[in-house]
Formats: C-alpha cells, sequence, structure tokens
C-alpha cells in the first residue's frame, strides 16, 4: 500500500498557518494536520507510532494494531485517525521507527495485529 505521512512539523505549521490567515478549522485540514486524531488522541511526534486508514478498509477499528514494514525493519503502531482512500498514512514516530523521512510517498506492507 501507498505511505504518505502525516501531523509532521510542516503538517502542523500548514494547519496553524491556514488558522491564522482565517480558515475554519476543517480547511484548515485541507492543507496541513492538527496533530489530534479522529478520535481525540495525539499524533505528533513523541506520542507513539500511530497511522491512518480510511473507514473503507477491512477490520478497520479505532485503536487497532497493525504492523508497517519497509525493507526490513517494522514498526507496530495504533489505528488514530481517517486517511484518504488508498493510502496508509504514518505519523512522524512511525515513519522514524521505518528509517524514513516525511514528508514521504512510499509502498509499504502492513497487517493487522
Amino acid at each position: 500500500m501507498v505511505a504518505t505521512s502525516f501531523a509532521d512539523a510542516s503538517d502542523l505549521l500548514a494547519f496553524n498557518r491556514a488558522v491564522h490567515e482565517g480558515k475554519s478549522p476543517q480547511q484548515a485540514l485541507e492543507v496541513g494536520d492538527n496533530g489530534i486524531g479522529a478520535w481525540g488522541k495525539s499524533t505528533v511526534c513523541g506520542t507513539g507510532p500511530c497511522f491512518a486508514l480510511h473507514p473503507s478498509v477491512e477490520g478497520f477499528r479505532p485503536g487497532r494494531l497493525a504492523r508497517i514494514a519497509f525493507g526490513d525493519k517494522y514498526v507496530d503502531a495504533d489505528l488514530r485517525d481517517i486517511a484518504p482512500r488508498g493510502v496508509i498514512d504514518l505519523n512522524p514516530d512511525a515513519v522514524e521507527a521505518l528509517g524514513l523521512r516525511p514528508p514521504l510517498k512510499t509502498m509499504v506492507d502492513w497487517s493487522w495485529l
């Protein structure tokens, strides 16, 4: 699946800039991220590896754990947010654990635990 990143420093900055410029929080989410998952848990750096998926993914359940792998590295992370269809969105802690850097768009393997 294609992995992208969210809730990194540039994502948070873009969200806050949009709000400061008068955009609603919903409009600001179109250009950045607020660092708060769909169920109120933080997704920012230092809060532990987490990810986001589209609710249409079979087995989707808030808080569910998955193992995400890139090359010979993997990370176990919990589902904290909703992503666009067709991608798995990784927070900064998950990105770092896989040896990657945001922003990213790369293929990863993943499975529910």
